[in-house]
């Protein structure tokens, strides 16, 4: 029998886990499998290394990319290998930013690699290591390729000028681009920064190379009386934790889940202080994994999140939905009309025109729901999409204005829209283009700007987080300790026929095989002739209706991108189906937002 080879992504895996490593050498299935190329598509990999490549190309055109190297049972494919007589160039390219190429950044006062930056460093250490097996006679150069953020760009067109073109090569697990402009221009005018990690390589080599064959003992059946660590933080989102995976790595670590109740890794916001962790091990030390057993001095201990914490264990108890009396009444104090709203926005690491910054946000579309009144008979919904090669945050904000005016509540599903907006106010009036009039607005809108020393109360604005109602005085069974919108959508859709039959949602109302009413956003796989919106755009592997917000961001920036700049910007047909899908799915967030808080409103027999 083969003896199973440690490669860089199975150090990763198996230094963050070794029961995940143990899984999924022996493929076992995940609810993640494709995680990985899909958050390299929303942190926009492909387009650093697309950059990257090209940048040193220019430098060198005898770098290659990709290479695979390998020793004994060590193995690792480089970004970037650049080799001569006596040394060579190792390059990692990481779609993550710095404001400096300061390689003491990595390293606290201590002398210790940065937690957060140790991820990166062990990858690149594994590398060398690998590297230094295989050429022996080679000083091997470590660099890691980041982006600056504070960089401008002067070039147009960079982004336009990046193409996919093997997204479904079977031996790559994720997409390959090339930058097709000026390459020489590029490398005079790029925003990365190749810094030297030796000192951090060097600091981490003993240690990955003392956990490398440690992996391999393990791997190889030698650690016999080897415990799964079992501990809150890594398995509440195992990927191998999933109703319907067989086998099933969770309940291998774990055993079997209740049946009656929900597992106590759910608990809302988790085991954090010493005391509940505690807690926490007792309960899994005695093998009771029963969330409805958590003592309640560790559900109240939970601060401002106290209360989802105590509602998701009232209802796991009671088996039936909690509504706060109160919700209501926080609800009738808005002033109408009301605005439900929702945006799209993309923070992507290439500047989609000159004068853009790495990492700038761009606000490309937002949906409006409008009630007028409390007992308004019309829902009135207004939406906006940048279709233009253009920067669109102005027009952005002229066309919300427009859509939610000078006065009335706007409704949110958490900071998101808030932050949004904050943002794109400091970019406008960086561009010179804030007036007095939309200073006014924007400040009665998400309140005044902050600045350093002012120490006043902070201002009144327009906007009410339905997110942080609901944490507050809401919670059903089927949520399962998450107000995430989809997953509160979702209980009360299955709950409240009473919206089936709403003129103002009966669009969204289909059964499954069963004859059981659909979540609404799983109707929006019909959005493109049948087929998910993530199947059409080359994401083949991912269910942008599994209620995954990672995958849905992902699947709308990806159209936005293909609407704007994709290969085929000039066919007006599949322009005009990503535009359909992208109003769809934008429009269905504030449409959720109204079936919720219609539902809130509605008297009904359950809640207490």
């Amino acid at each position: 029998m083969t003896s199973p080879r440690l490669t860089k992504s199975n150090f990763k895996l198996g230094m963050e886990c070794k029961q995940k490593l143990k899984y999924y050498k022996a493929k076992y299935p995940s609810t993640l499998q494709d995680n990985d190329m899909l958050e390299f598509f929303a942190e926009g990999g492909f387009m650093v290394e697309a950059i990257a490549h090209a940048v040193m190309l220019q430098g060198n055109p005898a770098a290659e990319f990709e290479v695979t190297l390998q020793h004994d049972r060590y193995q690792a494919r480089v970004d970037g290998w650049e080799s001569f007589s006596d040394r060579a160039v190792l390059t990692e390219i990481k779609a993550t930013s710095v404001e400096s190429a300061d390689s003491d950044q990595f390293f606290s006062r201590s002398g210790d690699v940065v937690s957060g930056w140790r991820p990166y460093l062990l990858d690149i250490t594994f590398q060398v290591m690998v590297a230094q097996l295989a050429y022996p006679s080679l000083e091997i150069q470590p660099r890691l390729c980041v982006v600056n953020k504070t960089k401008r760009t002067n070039l147009e067109g960079i982004y336009k000028n990046i193409e996919i073109v093997d997204e479904n090569v079977a031996e790559r697990d994720k997409p390959r681009a090339v930058f097709t402009g000026n390459r020489a221009a590029l490398a005079a005018d790029h925003f990365l920064e190749f810094i030297d990690v030796s000192k951090a390589v060097d600091s981490l080599m003993d240690e990955v190379i003392e956990s490398s064959q440690d992996l391999l003992h393990f791997l190889d059946g030698k650690q016999p009386d080897f415990l799964p660590e079992r501990t809150a933080s890594l398995c509440r989102g195992c990927e191998f934790r999933g109703v319907g995976l067989t086998p099933n790595g969770f309940e291998e670590c774990w055993g079997p889940s209740p049946s009656d109740s929900p597992h106590f890794l759910d608990l809302h916001q988790g085991y954090r202080s010493k005391d509940q962790k505690a807690a926490f091990n007792a309960m899994r030390d005695a093998g009771n994994h029963r969330l409805v057993d958590v003592p309640d001095g560790v559900v109240d201990a939970g601060g401002s999140w106290g209360p989802p914490r105590r509602h998701q264990v009232r209802v796991a108890r009671e088996g039936r939905e909690f509504q706060d009396p109160r919700l209501v009444s926080e609800l009738e104090q808005v002033t109408y009309p009301i605005h439900f709203i929702d945006f799209e926005a993309s923070r992507i690491p290439v500047p989609y025109l000159a004068g853009m910054k790495p990492y700038e946000q761009v606000a490309f579309q937002f949906s409006c729901h409008t009630l007028r009144a409390a007992d308004a008979t019309t829902l009135e919904h207004s939406q906006w999409l940048n279709l233009r090669d253009a920067y669109p945050n102005d027009e952005f904000v002229r066309e919300l204005r427009k859509a939610i005016g000078e006065s009335g509540t706007v409704l949110v599903w958490s900071h998101y829209e808030r932050t949004t907006l904050i943002g794109v106010r400091r970019q406008l009036r960086e561009r010179g283009v804030l007036d007095a009039s939309l200073e006014r607005w924007f400040e009665g809108l998400v309140g005044r700007e902050t600045v350093e020393g002012d120490d006043r109360e902070p201002s009144a604005t327009r906007m009410l987080d339905l997110l942080q109602l609901s944490k507050q005085f809401y919670c059903h069974p089927a949520m399962n300790g998450s107000h995430s919108i989809k997953r509160v959508l979702d209980s009360i859709w299955a709950a409240g026929d009473f919206l089936w039959t709403d003129p103002w949602f009966v669009q969204y109302y289909k059964v499954d095989r069963d004859g059981q009413p659909m979540d609404p956003y799983r109707t929006l796989a019909l959005a493109i002739d049948g087929s998910p919106l993530s199947s059409v755009l080359g994401l083949d592997a991912a269910d942008v209706v599994n209620g995954d917000a990672v995958t849905d961001g992902v699947g709308a920036m990806r159209a936005y991108q293909e609407l704007i700049y994709g290969r085929k910007r000039g066919d007006d047909s599949y322009r005009n189906t990503l535009a359909a899908a992208l109003y769809r799915y934008c429009g269905l967030d504030t449409a959720a937002m109204v079936m919720i808080w219609r539902y809130w409103l509605t008297k009904r027999v359950t809640p207490q």
